[in-house]
């Protein structure tokens, strides 16, 4: 699908018209990610970037890649331990 939107001229001091697709598409991806509306491989495929370096961009924009309670955590930790005795 293609789509066309008007940006500002202004925009074209921070960002020649490449960066300015590349940053739309990686700020959708988060932001889809973040509602948890798709998944982290779809997000880096939207975002076009590998998996490791949208990881990245989670941590940079503080959104969680690992979403788990403190209970959900020991919880995985009290299974892993019966399973090892």
């Amino acid at each position: 699908m293609n789509l066309t939107i008007t940006i500002p001229d202004s925009y074209k001091l921070y960002f020649n018209n490449k960066d300015i697709e590349k940053e739309i598409k990686k700020n959708n991806a988060l932001m889809l990610y973040k509602q948890e509306k798709i998944s982290i491989e779809k997000a880096s495929e939207l975002a076009e970037i590998n998996i490791y370096d949208f990881m990245l961009e989670c941590k940079i924009n503080q959104i969680p890649v690992i979403d788990y309670t403190e209970e959900e955590i020991i919880e995985e930790f009290e299974k892993i331990r019966e399973r090892n005795k």
